[in-house]
């Protein structure tokens, strides 16, 4: 059966268990707490973990801990491996950058310990420009407005909209050059100049 298109959700998912084996109690946590971003009800997530099971994304399996009811872990395959990857790795969508920056921020997050430091910068160049494409003075503002002069309401929901992108560039900006002047980190967690030093002592 060939694969079908992972919702959202399922690709948040997929980015839990890759930072590290997961039960669906820990997955529902890790959502509940609001450090990934993202909320989904529980009753949402273990009908995700048996459909990314039978689509060969995760595997599961029962661990026996002593005293407790044995509870089912989910590690990811090479498969969703690689379709996590293309997920971080696809260009944002205009959708993504006007109405659901969540999306945008989790992927950003998931992309530390899962692409090289040059591919994130790389797809935060590619953001920057879709975000200078809604320029006031670009063929898309005045497209949208040429049979009639947009009323003062639809003017302010506009510059509503210049003043989120504005501050979306501010923070790609602020982001690449954090990037491109701090030491990336290793998988251990140390980085790759404290390396090249203790080798060099």
């Amino acid at each position: 059966m060939a694969d079908r298109e992972l919702t959202t959700l399922e690709h948040i998912v997929l980015g839990l268990i890759a930072e590290e084996a997961q039960s669906g109690y820990s997955i529902i946590s890790a959502l509940e707490s609001g450090s990934h971003r993202w909320s989904a009800s529980p009753g949402s997530v273990y009908p995700i973990l048996k459909r990314l099971e039978a689509q060969a994304c995760i595997v599961g399996e029962l661990e026996l801990v002593y005293e407790t009811r044995p509870r089912k872990m989910y590690t990811l395959t090479d498969h969703g491996s690689v379709l996590l990857d293309q997920w971080l790795r696809a260009p944002l969508s205009w959708s993504e950058v006007l109405d659901e920056r969540d999306v945008v921020l989790v992927k950003f997050l998931f992309m530390e310990k899962r692409l090289p430091r040059a591919a994130v910068i790389g797809w935060l160049d590619a953001y920057e420009q879709l975000t200078d494409e809604f320029d006031p003075d670009s063929r898309i503002f005045h497209d949208a407005f040429s049979e009639r002069p947009p009323s003062l309401h639809q003017q302010l929901i506009h510059e509503a909209t210049m003043l989120e992108l504005n501050m979306q560039r501010s923070w790609i900006q602020m982001t690449r050059r954090r990037l491109q002047t701090e030491p990336e980190r290793t998988e251990h967690g140390s980085t790759a100049q404290t390396e090249i030093d203790t080798e060099i002592e």
